[in-house]
């Protein structure tokens, strides 16, 4: 199979690889059946890594073009049934973002700064594992149908543990979702309908825009600085779209970083109580305090009822448990039960059970203990890589929780072709124009430091520098060599 690729084009050369092999699958040259050539074989005959073969052939094997065999190779498969994927060579879209993020973490030798995760070298899997085992054995009855609203053990030690959140929830104001992206889907259906508005911060959480605009809601921008939400914007734009309820992340802000500052929670509480416009409040990085203590909650002043509180041990424990809580008013808490109900019934009793012994043992708490000063150094490790590495005057937010850095990049800079030139030397992030719900105002990328060990962020970073080193000289040169010509008359 032989075919030139294009470099320097705005398509990764993967890319560029798996539209060629689909392009000959389409129109016949490469049958049903054919074996494709190794990865070490085609990455010698185009001088690529082996990293962009091996990319081009999951695109294709994920996108069903083709099927991988161990021992045997890859071959175009026998059942055709092709799922066109998002090519990262044409526009992305939100929702694929997100799938090219969670792949590109998984894609052996990716050094990914893209997803906000827990490490998976710190996952307490000993001690949960003892947890279900005890579970297990106390009898059958834990195979049965659970409660739509949650175990109930585990909402009663979860009303205990939010204490130190501020929250103060009676187990019947809690509900237990499968992760915090579940409970905003379930309370952005209770509260709102199709066309309705919902302010959100911009920028705000990739994963909550994807749930709102999937259910067909207006997403109107309020406008954030280094103190958080510009709550000051909030009245005139409650009057004018009268919104069903506003989205906010007041605590280590995904994907900025910064916390709503004290006094703009005191002033965003008391507009809610006043103007009846319910506060979505998305808290799942408050445990996540890398210096200091974590500001309060929100939750916490809500003396009217207005503020509801969503969170998930995600990003602090197992992600794969999927084990996230809403706490709010019973009565809301009986309209979102009535909603699980005809999503998806309950969530699993024998997880969320074990996550209730777990929490009860006391294990949170000695967790979080022993992982916090590694996320801590990781950080440090970011940006002291960054300011080694990073043009002189690039400026990006330095967390004091959570797992996001938000940088702003020279004008120069289109985020996306940095993404595909990152993709391409083995270095993911996530671009920031996908974490507005309207046009970005400015180019941005989002770093995320958890998932990584200091010498692979400070590799990641260093390529980083030198694309963008690359970028803006290319840019520059072309502005200059346009704004140089002299007409000749």
């Amino acid at each position: 199979m032989e075919f030139t690729i294009e470099r320097g084009a705005a398509q990764p050369l993967y890319g560029q690889i798996a539209q060629e092999v689909r392009r000959r699958i389409r129109n016949g040259a490469l049958p049903v059946g054919t074996r494709l050539p190794t990865v070490r074989e085609l990455a010698a005959q185009l001088g690529v890594t082996r990293l962009t073969v091996h990319s081009a052939y999951e695109e294709l094997q994920s996108g069903g073009w083709v099927e991988a065999t161990v021992g045997r190779g890859t071959f175009v498969a026998q059942q055709l049934n092709p799922l066109e994927s998002s090519d990262l060579g044409s526009e992305l879209s939100a929702r694929g973002l997100l799938n090219d993020m969670i792949r590109m973490a998984m894609m052996p030798g990716m050094r990914s700064l893209a997803m906000a995760d827990a490490a998976h070298e710190f996952y307490p899997t000993r001690e949960f594992a003892r947890a279900v085992s005890d579970v297990i054995e106390s009898g059958p009855s834990i195979y049965g149908y659970p409660s739509s609203q949650g175990d109930p053990l585990l909402r009663t030690v979860l009303a205990e543990i939010l204490h130190e959140r501020g929250v103060r929830a009676a187990p019947d104001e809690l509900l237990i979702t499968s992760g915090a992206t579940h409970g905003l889907s379930l309370i952005a259906q209770t509260l709102a309908r199709t066309g309705d508005t919902v302010l959100v911060e911009g920028p705000s959480y990739l994963g909550a825009l994807n749930v709102f605009a999937t259910q067909g809601l207006r997403l109107v921008e309020v406008p954030m600085d280094a103190d958080g939400m510009v709550v000051d914007a909030l009245p005139a734009l409650i009057e004018q779209h009268q919104p069903r309820f506003i989205y906010t992340v007041p605590t280590f802000h995904n994907p900025v970083g910064v916390c709503l500052s004290p006094a703009r929670r005191t002033a965003l509480v008391e507009l809610a109580a006043r103007t009846r416009v319910p506060i979505v409040e998305d808290d799942i990085y408050g445990w996540l305090a890398l210096e200091g203590t974590s500001p309060p909650a929100l939750k916490r002043d809500d003396h009217a009822s207005m503020v509801v509180y969503v969170g998930s041990f995600s990003k602090i424990l197992l992600p794969g448990l999927r084990i996230g809580y809403v706490a709010a008013s019973p009565t809301l808490i009986a309209r979102l039960c009535l909603m699980r109900q005809a999503n998806d019934l309950a969530g699993p009793t024998l997880l969320q059970r074990a996550m209730a012994l777990y929490l009860q043992r006391g294990r949170l708490t000695t967790h979080l203990r022993r992982v916090l000063p590694h996320y801590r150094e990781r950080r440090d490790a970011l940006l002291t890589a960054m300011t080694r590495h990073f043009p002189s005057d690039m400026r990006w937010t330095e967390p004091h929780g959570g797992f996001c850095v938000w940088v702003q990049l020279p004008a120069e800079v289109r985020p996306t072709d940095l993404y595909l030139a990152g993709i391409e030397r083995g270095v993911a992030f996530a671009p920031g124009d996908f974490f507005y719900a309207s046009a970005a105002p400015a180019p941005h990328m989002r770093l995320s430091f958890s998932t990584q060990t200091p010498a692979v962020l400070t590799e990641a970073v260093t390529v980083l520098g030198e694309l963008l080193g690359t970028q803006i000289a290319r840019r520059t040169f072309t502005r200059r060599t346009a704004t140089d010509v002299v007409p000749l008359v």
